[in-house]
């Protein structure tokens, strides 16, 4: 990508006068400097920006912030360039994903370095984009080919697009030109790559409808079938006006969808209506590309729903059958919402050669994410080589990840290969990068954009064909501001960011977690447990666990150890739980205070959310509004 023309957006005249200057030495075309988002957008309108340098305050009541989302729509990068260091501007100024940040006072160096940086990430997400368009024409045309049902075939097909366009839910249905629906199905998500199919019979069945009130529901109008993205308000909006699409959202708790419909040669019109748990998760880049593939889908949905029309025997629940080898993520246990987000970035970056840096608390299992990326992508032939860079002595790190000659110093006996040499043509994983001594940053941010390294007293560069993940536990803008942290290497490093949620928040997961573990250490130790005990889990659910899955493990160890006669004792549960749990109270209870018990518990766990990912509906496995109606029903205050 060429970045020649660039736009600066600052309201301080000699900021914008030294930027100016700077540019045009380095040889760049500054097509205009503005001092309001209005005057930014004017000039936006009259040129072809290939970047912009954007001021967090301007003049005007708009800030540069709310410029960067305008340019998030126009895909226009832009680096902010701001003396302010307020916690919540930047966290602000984050969700833009702007291709850099440079802090007041600047170095020249400081713009030109962040200009080649940007240029990098948008040459990075333009191939990622490239890549995905590619692989969904390929994937439609084959699965097309194949010898399955039209059900199988636009299943598979809907699971395919899940890791570039996110949902929980699709509904899609055939239009005829007489406005007549035909092939209504629903595909709910169940876990990594298992999808379940059901038709508008099935529905019907489950919501407890009739025909006729199925029909007053659903009706035909625009906002079933224009092209659009709903988030937000929008999404509010929509439901009124499409009592359909309300009562999708409301029995599977979503909150944005994305409705794209496909015009086939014969008239008809095929609708996909994206739904996700995650709210304002669509956006243009989405639709795009949907309309990339329009001229592929139409072709052949025509074929596939011939197929429906010729009255191929409708196969109801039926489930995908086109998961990922086991291996690819042997373990990474659990399916809630905001761990299938984890493994849907993974797959989309797996086969590239970008780096990826994961973050996320101790414990959550950083250093199997990257592994898993490893397994998936074309150099699962060559090692992966893990550096925990907090474990290595100040004295030895250089020689250690770079190597050194014979002689190099006082007791270099002998040549040694470093961490980046033995890694070639495979993967170095960095966990704990923010512990990296400074100095020795600017030689890893050498390694990535040159591809070799030097050897301690080598006299000539190594080359080295590579792939780099880095994880971290630390906050690394933080870490920047204190200046323990080079801008330009997390940058460059942060391309691809995975964060990976902390246990307590993909709670869901936990009965899947304690299971793993009660099968892999009970095992091991040579005990014979069957189950875990209602009362043992319910303690289990109640903790927060701030040493998340890694506490979890050694808390299952422990209490497998301490187990008798086959049977998990919550008692053994050293937990620091401070509330006395209802269910070990003696007495008998009702049914109604059982279950007024049980909600109010799960309402504590999920800090009083109701609807949405994580929120107790989601846990308790019933519609929001069937939970806010017992709520109210059992005097529940929240």
């Amino acid at each position: 990508m060429k970045i020649e023309k660039i736009l600066i957006v600052e309201d301080e005249f000699i900021v914008a006068h030294d930027l100016q200057m700077i540019l045009q030495r380095a040889g760049y075309q500054v097509v205009g400097i503005a001092d309001s988002v209005k005057n930014a957008q004017t000039l936006l309108e009259k040129h072809q920006v290939g970047l912009v340098l954007l001021d967090i305050y301007l003049k005007g009541r708009l800030t540069g912030i709310d410029l960067a989302h305008d340019l998030m729509k126009r895909e226009i990068p832009f680096i902010y360039i701001s003396a302010n260091s307020n916690e919540r501007v930047l966290e602000a100024a984050k969700s833009t994903c702007p291709y850099g940040f440079i802090v007041k006072p600047y170095r020249e160096r400081d713009i030109l370095l962040s200009i080649d940086i940007a240029r990098y990430r948008k040459e990075n997400s333009n191939n990622m984009k490239m890549s995905s368009e590619r692989f969904m024409q390929d994937f439609i045309v084959d699965i097309s080919m194949k010898s399955l049902s039209w059900q199988k075939k636009i299943l598979a097909i809907s699971a395919a697009f899940q890791p570039y366009i996110p949902f929980d839910f699709i509904a899609l249905s055939g239009i005829a030109r007489d406005k007549r629906r035909y092939g209504e199905i629903g595909i709910t998500r169940k876990n990594f790559d298992q999808y379940d199919l059901f038709t508008a019979n099935e529905f019907l069945k489950y919501m407890g409808l009739s025909r006729a009130d199925y029909d007053t529901i659903n009706q035909l109008v625009p906002e079933t079938t224009a092209d659009a993205i709903y988030i937000g308000d929008d999404f509010e909006g929509v439901k009124r006006a499409a009592p359909m699409k309300n009562l999708i959202a409301t029995t599977y708790h979503l909150y944005s969808n994305l409705v794209k419909t496909f015009y086939l040669e014969n008239g008809d019109q095929i609708s996909f209506s994206f739904y996700s748990r995650t709210e304002n998760i669509y956006q243009p880049a989405h639709m795009e590309l949907l309309n990339f593939l329009s001229g592929t889908l139409e072709k052949k949905l025509a074929h596939i729903i011939e197929l429906e029309k010729a009255g191929i025997k409708s196969v109801l629940h039926q489930e995908s059958d086109y998961p990922l080898a086991k291996k690819d993520f042997e373990n990474i246990i659990g399916k809630s919402t905001a761990l299938l987000s984890v493994l849907d970035k993974i797959k989309i970056v797996a086969p590239t050669d970008t780096s990826v840096l994961i973050t996320g608390e101790s414990g959550t299992g950083k250093e199997e994410i990257a592994k898993s990326i490893h397994r998936l992508s074309h150099r699962n032939t060559k090692p992966i080589v893990a550096v925990n860079c907090a474990a290595l002595p100040a004295d030895l790190i250089e020689s250690i990840l770079f190597g050194h000659e014979k002689g190099a110093f006082t007791g270099a006996i002998n040549s040694r290969v470093g961490k980046f040499e033995e890694a070639n043509g495979g993967t170095i994983f960095l966990d704990e990068i923010g512990e990296m001594p400074f100095d020795l940053q600017a030689k890893l941010l050498r390694v990535l954009q040159e591809k070799e390294i030097e050897r301690i007293g080598g006299k000539q560069p190594v080359k080295v064909d590579l792939r780099i993940i880095a994880a971290t536990n630390l906050n690394l803008e933080k870490e920047i501001a204190k200046g323990r942290f080079r801008l330009d290497l997390f940058y460059r490093l942060n391309v691809f960011p995975i964060h990976v949620p902390k246990l307590c928040m993909r709670k869901t997961d936990i009965p899947l977690l304690a299971e793993y573990f009660l099968q892999k250490h009970a095992k091991a130790v040579g005990k014979n447990i069957a189950e875990i005990p209602t009362d043992f889990m319910d303690r289990l659910m109640l903790y927060d666990w701030p040493g998340n899955i890694r506490e979890l493990e050694h808390v299952m160890l422990r209490s497998i150890l301490l187990s008798s006669n086959g049977v998990l004792n919550p008692d053994h549960l050293e937990l620091g739980i401070k509330k006395e749990d209802p269910l070990t109270q003696n007495g008998i209870k009702t049914i109604i205070d059982n279950e007024r018990d049980h909600i109010i518990r799960v309402l504590e766990l999920c800090k009083g959310k109701v609807a949405g990912s994580g929120g107790a509906a989601e846990l308790l496995g019933i519609p929001a509004t069937t939970l806010n109606s017992k709520i109210k029903k059992l005097g529940i205050k929240r």
